[in-house]
């Protein structure tokens, strides 16, 4: 009986994963505002910071992350440092960010004067652009 429950649990979780990896899900597009106040908050990535939380969860889950009997450093824990700071580093050495901003996206107002007096002019990009950044 208990093969069995074991056997219909393990169907279930293969069918939810497959139903997970086939679905195709958009990124949300946040309002440029919202954007703005969000990416003034953050701090950029920190292998020291991230490798932390995974030791954390480490500990949370069983994994031993004290020192050794010894005395000499948990082996687990710089592991956990070396990979995370290899992905944090190629994420900001080697990482390309790549965005377009579509024509008519961008509302220009200049100021001005000539031989008439004062003028203004509204604009807008005529034509989609792009624009590349880097992962701090």
């Amino acid at each position: 009986m208990l093969d069995s429950v074991s056997m219909n649990i393990e169907s279930v979780v293969e069918t939810i994963n497959a139903a997970l990896d086939s679905a195709d899900i958009a990124a949300s597009t946040m309002p440029p505002f919202l954007l703005k106040c969000t990416s003034m908050d953050r701090t950029g990535l920190s292998a020291y910071k991230i490798a932390t939380k995974v030791i954390e969860q480490n500990k949370l889950i069983g994994i031993p992350t004290e020192p050794n009997p010894d005395g000499s450093d948990n082996l687990i824990n710089l592991y956990t440092y070396n990979l995370v700071k290899a992905i944090v580093d190629a994420l900001q050495n080697d990482a390309s960010v790549q965005v377009s901003i579509p024509m008519e996206s961008l509302m220009i107002q200049s100021t001005g004067g000539n031989a008439g007096g004062a003028m203004t002019t509204i604009g807008t990009n005529i034509l989609d652009s792009t624009s590349k950044g880097i992962i701090v």
